[in-house]
């Protein structure tokens, strides 16, 4: 900047956490005490970065599919508000995608800003339509380009969505068997998050990073081996 320091560059993460009526209980706990866990280790690195400046949205599905956290929010300033349940609600999760996709525009992005990461947090299947949130995600620069990964709490999750939301073979679905495991994936999401604003840093790096992190966890499978 003029007279000043290099301004950083800003990095979007926006994740979308499923609501339905199936997290209510030690589930939607322990997802609130994930994500209060990891905007601390994100605000930690972000400090110690010299040109990447992270900014957390929030968006919520059930029923209904609203923001959370509406305006990108530097993470150091976040004051998470627990993530509450309708008992009941369905998964609107391509609603949800839709939602992101109207943030991911060419107009809404800085010129400068990083590619964006979208983190997609479920413990079911979509009871809409998730092909279309998925297409109108796709169809905004923001969402081609982003790193977009996927926690699947328990193995009822159904994981061919996921996959294809990650839209890449070697990033896995990271399978959260417990409630308990909820915490460990998120943290292991903040370090691949991490790679972000690395020199040279792709998709397979981050997945790299990512299986390296999450060694204690059990992965989804991958495209291959899904009929």
């Amino acid at each position: 900047m003029p007279g000043g320091g290099i301004s950083k560059r800003p990095l979007h993460v926006i994740v979308a956490a499923d609501c339905s009526g199936s997290m209510l209980g030690p589930k939607i706990q322990s997802l609130n005490y994930a994500i209060a866990v990891m905007l601390p280790q994100l605000a930690a690195w972000d400090r110690e970065q010299e040109n990447a400046s992270v900014f957390i949205r929030v968006v919520t599905f059930g029923d209904d599919v609203r923001w959370h956290i509406a305006e990108p929010t530097p993470v150091d300033q976040v004051r998470w508000r627990p993530l509450e349940i309708v008992e009941g609600a369905v998964t609107n999760m391509g609603a949800a995608l839709r939602t992101m996709a109207t943030v991911l525009g060419s107009d809404r992005l800085e010129r400068r800003a990083l590619r964006p990461v979208l983190l997609l947090v479920t413990d079911g299947m979509p009871t809409d339509d998730f092909d279309a949130g998925l297409g109108e995600l796709m169809g905004t620069p923001g969402g081609r380009a982003a790193l977009r990964l996927a926690v699947a709490i328990g193995h009822d999750a159904a994981h061919q969505p996921l996959n294809r939301f990650i839209g890449n073979p070697t990033m896995p679905v990271l399978v959260a068997d417990n409630a308990e495991d909820i915490p460990e994936l998120l943290v292991a999401v903040s370090i691949a998050v991490s790679r972000m604003s690395e020199v040279r840093a792709d998709g397979d790096a981050v997945a790299e990073t990512l299986l390296r992190s999450t060694d204690r966890a059990m992965l989804g499978p991958s495209d291959s081996d899904i009929v």
